[in-house]
């Protein structure tokens, strides 16, 4: 699945190559989920020029000049493809395509379908953002969550947006915490250290991905990770990595990382 950095530069690269063009047709393949009817979707953004596409969250958010929006949950295996109106026939597993009036083509595909796009959904309870989360806002959510152990609290979308399961054991890792720590029996210090953590690796991990896939718009890359990489058996300070199910979640964690109990 996309995680915080994936989508970040996937966002950039389609705000580069889409803001200022003017919606022609737009196209629902019946996969993945629609919050509206087809044809309501085609009437609010035909005919309107792109202002904007930005990351939010785990999900990619397309603004519009006449005022409305369109966000896009990739999910588990969805992606983003820039092609023209000449490839059409050629896209597999489409949920839906946009054709611009220059004939450029945004399309959203799925192979599993489970992609979703909404046009104007309600606001949701804003979660804290992960590039911008605080140390006094992971205090607040560990004492909110005391037995949730720190790795689901780090993946629920609710609490902190952006973060995914790969990242989440960089995070871990990065901070020298065991993904199996109730989340209440953090100290400060090591609130401290996540909350030092979470932007360092997010952002080390787009400055990567902009340097090794700059124009990507799908698909997820992960040769750059520090442990969460199946081929992996040691980190790079030398520990053995354990690889085990974590509350349903494929984790990768090393007996550098405290466990708090």
């Amino acid at each position: 699945m996309p995680e915080l950095p994936d989508l970040t530069v996937y966002a950039e690269n389609l705000a580069k190559a889409l803001t200022g063009r003017k919606v022609r047709t737009v196209a629902y393949h019946q996969r993945g989920k629609l919050n509206v009817a087809e044809g309501e979707l085609a009437q609010a953004v035909t005919g309107a020029q792109v202002t904007g596409i930005e990351r939010a969250g785990k999900q990619v958010a397309f603004r519009f000049g006449n005022g409305n929006v369109v966000r896009v949950h990739l999910m588990l295996t969805g992606g983003f493809v820039l092609t023209d109106s000449r490839q059409l026939d050629r896209l597999r597993y489409p949920v839906l395509t946009v054709t611009f009036e220059d004939d450029a083509v945004l399309a959203v595909t799925d192979e599993k379908g489970w992609a979703s796009v909404a046009l104007n959904p309600a606001e949701e309870k804003d979660a804290p953002d992960a590039l911008t989360v605080t140390a006094q806002q992971l205090e607040q959510l560990c004492r909110k969550k005391p037995r949730t152990l720190i790795k689901p609290l780090l993946l629920d979308q609710a609490l902190i947006g952006g973060i995914g399961n790969a990242y989440a054991d960089e995070i871990l890792w990065s901070a020298c915490i065991s993904p199996k720590s109730p989340a209440g029996k953090l100290p400060p210090e090591a609130v401290q250290a996540l909350a030092d953590a979470i932007p360092q690796v997010l952002t080390d991990a787009i400055a990567e991905l902009r340097k090794r896939h700059p124009d990507m718009v799908s698909g997820e890359y992960r040769e750059f990770l520090k442990v969460h990489r199946p081929e992996l058996k040691t980190s790079p300070t030398g520990a053995r990595i354990i690889k085990e199910n974590v509350q349903s979640k494929r984790t990768y964690y090393t007996d550098e990382q405290q466990l708090y109990q």
